[in-house]
């Protein structure tokens, strides 16, 4: 009877020594993408994954592997609809390869500030476009800011569709602004970013349409004299996970991890609006001259946005509609 009640009471033990490990083994969840750590999206995957952490007591972990350690970026779809990684966070343009709605990122003058392109997208229609995601095996999570598409230029500044005329704009693929660009006689030039500070030196491009928080960190402001502050577009990515790798959490955990993920998209808001802030001040304070134009220049870049707007597909146009009430 002795040796049985020992036998129980070790085996008790062991149980209790296991447990704790067994509940230490937390599922682990692949966040991929292609910034630096200390860009925007970079911070803001960071405190995704801390927020997840807290919130599901260490339950789940998110790990983050910036700088496309895991994937390139134009794959990045591709894999987490396939399993491959379990959350990404690309530039909002890729996703209109699939789904023409998100040009809705990219209709010029549709946005008069970046407050107000975020506080737009942050509603009804932010909420379309990452739910239109989950018939191809995605779960949209939240929408992270950059910041405006402006539009800079070296030689001259460009305050009028009229200073457009042969000028050889970098572009990432966007067939709105490149619509757009055709209108006033300028030519769009598709240049990976790691190329375009040296096409810009030699003369392969001499405008951009790009946010401020790029042109600086990439140094472009080097080669680059003028900015024109009319919003062209609002540069963002969408935070999207797999649905099958979701459904590996139990309600409470996936309760957790919702969370996290609306609370990281409140911290990128209010820190993209001021980061954007400090890099237009810091473009400045290196030699960049910010360009406004009049009323009646403003005007007549209405040609351009309707150019823009005509190559829209109608699922952006009504997306369009909807932020104009």
């Amino acid at each position: 009877m002795l040796s049985k009640l020992a036998n129980l009471a070790a085996l008790t033990c062991l149980c209790a020594l296991a447990a704790p490990a067994l509940a230490a083994d937390p599922i682990v969840l692949k966040f991929a993408h292609e910034a630096p750590e200390t860009a925007i999206k970079g911070q803001s995957a960071k405190k995704f994954a801390d927020l997840v952490k807290e919130y599901t007591k260490g339950s789940v972990v998110v790990e983050v592997y910036p700088g496309g350690q895991l994937v390139p970026t134009v794959d990045e779809i591709r894999a987490v609809a396939r399993g491959q990684v379990d959350i990404i966070a690309p530039y909002t343009s890729y996703f209109s390869s699939i789904d023409k709605a998100w040009d809705v990122f990219y209709q010029p003058l549709l946005y008069s500030s970046p407050e107000d392109a975020v506080q737009k997208l942050a509603g009804p229609v932010g909420d379309e476009l990452l739910s239109r995601l989950s018939s191809r095996g995605m779960t949209g999570l939240a929408i992270w800011h950059d910041g405006p598409v402006y539009l800079f230029s070296k030689g001259a500044p460009i305050k009028a569709p009229k200073d457009m005329t042969g000028r050889k704009v970098r572009v990432a693929p966007s067939r709105p602004l490149e619509a757009g660009l055709g209108s006033v006689n300028a030519t769009a030039v598709a240049i990976p970013a790691t190329e375009v500070y040296l096409a810009l030196q030699q003369g392969v491009a001499d405008s951009v349409l790009t946010t401020p928080t790029y042109v600086g960190p990439a140094k472009w402001n080097e080669v680059l004299e003028y900015g024109n502050k009319l919003m062209f577009g609002q540069g963002g990515y969408a935070v999207v996970a797999n649905q099958k790798s979701l459904d590996k959490l139990d309600a409470q955990q996936r309760e957790a991890f919702m969370r996290a993920a609306k609370e990281a998209e409140q911290w990128n808001h209010g820190t993209a609006l001021e980061n954007i802030r400090q890099w237009e001040q810091r473009l400045q304070d290196g030699g960049m001259k910010w360009t406004e134009s009049t009323d009646a220049d403003k005007a007549a870049w209405q040609s351009f946005a309707q150019a823009a707007e005509s190559a829209q597909s109608p699922e952006a146009k009504a997306l369009i509609e909807k932020l104009r009430k």
